[in-house]
């Protein structure tokens, strides 16, 4: 990751905080603004419709146009406690016959011709007032005669409260915000020490003490996975380490041996003087050392590139009856020299890269001779099962301790203690075996007991990336 996509995770999560509180509490206000302002328009319909049904009762107690002109006095009274609340009382034709308000500019005139619901408030805009609710009925007098009679409430106190209002919704919206960002940076802060201290415990965690482990316990739950995960891959590490470590101690012995008899064997020939004959044994000897130092390296090769995934496999459709005999043909000279057949059976359509497969059969057969019983037999067997094509190399002879059974496909591992076997023995053949077997997607296993010991390659049918 570069460091311009870096970020800080306890600022996002302050600034997500103060996100969220902004968004709750402007969510909040806006819905209370709301509220009131309906609540202040319903006290206002209620009022001026209250009002109403008092001013068409007194118009009716007056009895004429002529009464209600007369009395205008008596409107004007009523509503001297009552102020934003403008009355008109107009005729037939629209005259005015009382018209109360408080300012002089005002002519309510202009909404007696309008004609929406009766007994219905609703939102008017009379010149001289500004933005209110009207509301208005019509009532035929004793003397016949018709009249309209309208109220208006203006909205102005109401809005010059809901502006004071919105004011303080927003003010208290910042400063929520604020603490809320504010505790939520002090919270954050404290839910990510479990977090640092994993960091700390990790950078502590050298090649020399692999064997330490990241320990959260009484820490959150959602980081434990983090916890055992990376725990896990020390134990991997360790393991890995560990082999890596055994296999260079493993290597170093390996070649060693043979360079020291050929130093040695090279220095006691040089000491004297030889004949032909004693120098030509001496070459055949250094000889033989270094084509086994040369297998050694080529194993050690081929492993390397399996374990780095650079082995490059050509799959191909195999014939086993085909490969075994082109195998028992190969192995037959060292097969009578041991006193041992080679007995083949089974035809099965294996998918394997062709020079790998007679290379981890081959190393089985190798393995097999040399272990067989005089006078016995090598069996190669092949089958077919519902995901694998198998193929069995057994021969009898003297069986695998269990103890050794799970460590014999580990590099340079021999089953005899002293490691001093034979020439051709580096104890890389059967991890070179395990090694094609993985790059097959497959599976080698390994059955040992009485006098029968049985090695199993697992191809399967259809491989998986």
């Amino acid at each position: 990751m570069t460091a311009s996509s870096t970020y800080s995770l306890l600022r996002r999560l302050t600034a997500a905080f103060s996100t969220v509180a902004i968004v709750v509490f402007a969510m909040m206000g806006t819905f209370l603004y709301d509220s009131l302002s309906t609540e202040l328009q319903r006290r206002d319909d209620i009022e001026i419709g209250g009002k109403l049904n008092q001013f068409l009762q007194m118009a009716r107690d007056s009895g004429s146009n002529e009464a209600v002109r007369a009395n205008a006095d008596m409107f004007h009274e009523v509503l001297l406690s009552h102020p934003g609340v403008y009355l008109a009382i107009f005729d037939r034709r629209g005259a005015a016959l009382v018209q109360h308000s408080d300012k002089s500019s005002v002519d309510l005139s202009s909404l007696a011709a309008r004609n929406p619901t009766p007994l219905e408030p609703y939102t008017c805009e009379p010149f001289g007032i500004g933005r209110s609710r009207c509301i208005f009925a019509e009532e035929k007098l004793p003397s016949g005669e018709p009249v309209r009679v309208l109220l208006v409430r203006s909205a102005n106190d109401r809005h010059s409260l809901l502006k004071s209002y919105r004011i303080d919704i927003w003010l208290a919206a910042a400063v929520g915000a604020a603490l809320v960002g504010t505790l939520g940076y002090a919270v954050a802060r404290r839910g990510l020490v479990p977090v640092k201290s994993i960091g700390r415990q990790t950078s502590r965690i050298e090649a020399h003490n692999l064997s330490e482990r990241l320990n959260l316990r009484g820490g959150p739950i959602e980081l434990q996975e983090i916890a055992v995960s990376v725990n896990r891959m020390l134990d991997r590490l360790e393991r890995a380490f560990v082999r890596l470590s055994q296999f260079s101690s493993d290597l170093a012995h390996d070649m060693r041996t043979p360079l020291a008899n050929v130093i040695s064997s090279s220095q006691i020939t040089l000491s004297r003087a030889r004949t032909n004959e004693e120098y030509e044994v001496l070459i055949d000897s250094n000889i033989e050392e270094c084509e086994r130092l040369q297998r050694m390296i080529e194993n050690m090769l081929f492993l390397a590139r399996t374990d780095n995934a650079t082995q490059h496999i050509k799959f191909a459709d195999l014939d086993t009856e085909s490969e075994f005999r082109r195998l028992a043909s190969y192995f037959q000279g060292p097969a009578e020299e041991n006193g041992v057949r080679i007995a083949v059976e089974g035809n099965v359509k294996i998918l394997a890269d062709s020079t790998m497969f007679r290379r981890a059969v081959g190393n089985l057969m190798s393995n097999a001779l040399a272990h067989a019983t005089v006078g016995s037999a090598v069996e190669l067997f092949a089958f077919d099962s519902p995901q694998f094509a198998i193929i069995e190399v057994t021969n009898r002879g003297e069986p695998i301790a269990p103890e050794h059974i799970e460590k014999i496909f580990e590099r340079f591992y021999r089953v005899d203690a002293s490691r001093h076997g034979a020439a051709k023995n580096s104890g890389l053949g059967l991890a070179i075996v395990k090694s094609i077997m993985e790059l097959h997607r497959g599976k080698v296993d390994v059955v040992s007991d009485g006098q029968r010991t049985t090695f199993t390659l697992y191809f399967p049918h259809v491989l998986h990336a």
